[in-house]
């Protein structure tokens, strides 16, 4: 059985969506509220209810699939703020960063990486950080200085992550 709850806002419905201690295993579409799809949350990518959050920001993913996504696989210089980030960008693109898009810069360690885009007339800058494991990059992405990829490699890029291998010590001779 499902129960259907009512929110008087967003906001407590946010809340109430982040507050939620239950097992989170999938995520029901409605369209024109007839046609429905439900897909599993791991076929998403989503782990938690805050993986729906966004990685650029406050709310929920609000920039879509219709933004412009650049990917910068082995930052030169990962410790540059914004006006650093910005002239690499520019070295390797050859053009200023545009609004609507997103620059995605991994350090070479592939345990951090920064998110530079535009809202309004201001850079935000993220920086994300592994506990443990590596952000996954494809073979083809790593000969690469700067290219172009999906919001969906945006998303498996955030969401998947590769398992660091045992520091195993050599024996002693």
């Amino acid at each position: 059985m499902c129960d259907v709850l009512v929110f008087p806002d967003e906001s407590s419905k946010l809340k109430a969506l982040l507050s939620e201690s239950h097992r989170f295993d999938s995520v029901l579409f409605i369209f024109d509220g007839s046609r429905r799809y439900k897909l599993s949350a791991s076929s998403l990518g989503l782990h938690a209810v805050s993986d729906l959050l966004v990685p650029l920001g406050s709310g929920l993913f609000r920039s879509t699939p219709f933004w412009k996504y650049y990917l910068y696989p082995c930052c030169s210089n990962f410790n540059r703020d914004i006006p650093g980030l910005c002239g690499e960008i520019i070295a390797k693109s050859g053009s200023y960063p545009e609004p609507e898009s997103c620059h995605i810069f991994v350090d070479r360690s592939r345990r951090q990486l920064k998110i530079l885009y535009q809202r309004e007339n201001e850079y935000i800058i993220e920086h994300r950080a592994l506990s443990s494991g590596l952000y996954q990059l494809e073979r083809s992405e790593l000969c690469c200085s700067c290219l172009s990829i999906s919001w969906t490699r945006l998303n498996e890029l955030l969401a998947i992550h590769k398992r660091n291998k045992a520091n195993k010590k050599m024996p002693k001779r």
